[in-house]
């Protein structure tokens, strides 16, 4: 029997009322799927609508029309079983800084029914594998940017979910801990985990995912695996240098190439050291 796919979106549309009346449409007709043991990336600006699709596929926001589900469960109709097959980062600090580091990964764990030992025995491979098993007993607030952004994504795995969904994850990290994530989610993709990566670092994108999907404003404008996707709308690009007529370099065409070409802006570059 084949297993059902870890997360479906079929033209998933979300509105907004507005204050001063009227709709704003902040994604609208999107429709992927991440398979088990695949990274997706969600690839745009913020504001692009990426953390919109996150918090409908959580069940955070009632869509307007369009259907999500999780492992073949409908996130709408039955949330609870739907949930115990996610892991989430969000892009904001979501800690409760009112529990040491230690407690804070062994209390979450109860929020999935994982018994007490097991989320501590869990819990104690995690810090060890995040290198944040020297601060198990300081206090959450008590932790760097960089620490708490590893201890979230640490949060996120605790359950050994099938969808792990990480927004903008490597955001505050220094090149060395970056390397350490990507290690680790090339590990849990090689696991089966099916791995949905919001980014708006290229390289990060072209790096770690399988396929990624553009979006813009709110619309998904293309979807296949990076290497494809610039062969199909780059190929390879010649330019002219002016201060030499005649002179004509190559260079390797990327995914910034590919928005630009496809939206007409440029999303905001940013290169990560690792």
């Amino acid at each position: 029997m084949t297993a059902p796919i870890p997360l479906t979106i079929t033209r998933l549309t979300k509105r907004y009322r507005l204050p001063s009346g009227g709709d704003i449409e902040a994604v609208s007709d999107v429709s992927f799927e991440v398979g088990a043991g695949e990274c997706f990336g969600l690839l745009g600006p913020n504001g692009a609508g990426k953390t919109t699709v996150i918090n409908c596929l959580s069940g955070l926001y009632p869509v307007t029309s369009g259907e999500v589900t999780l492992g073949g469960i409908d996130v709408h109709r039955d949330p609870k079983a739907a949930r115990r097959l996610l892991g989430v980062c969000a892009q904001e600090d979501t800690l409760d800084s009112d529990f040491r580091v230690f407690d804070q990964l062994v209390r979450y764990a109860t929020f999935f029914r994982i018994q007490v030992e097991e989320g501590r025995r869990r819990a104690r491979a995690l810090l060890e594998r995040f290198g944040l098993n020297g601060r198990a007993d300081d206090p959450v607030e008590s932790l760097s940017g960089g620490m708490k952004r590893r201890l979230q994504v640490a949060r996120a795995l605790i359950s050994a979910p099938k969808l792990l969904v990480l927004d903008e994850p490597t955001t505050g990290l220094d090149p060395e801990m970056r390397r350490v994530l990507w290690d680790i989610l090339m590990e849990e993709r090689a696991a089966g985990t099916a791995i949905l990566l919001c980014t708006h670092y290229m390289d990060e994108a072209e790096r770690l995912c399988d396929r990624v999907a553009i979006i813009a404003r709110g619309r998904i404008l293309d979807v296949d695996a990076p290497s494809r996707m610039i062969a199909r709308h780059m190929g390879t690009q010649e330019v002219v240098d002016e201060l030499r007529p005649g002179v004509v370099w190559r260079r390797a065409p990327n995914l910034e190439d590919v928005y630009l070409k496809l939206t007409g802006t440029h999303l905001r570059w940013e290169r990560q050291e690792a």
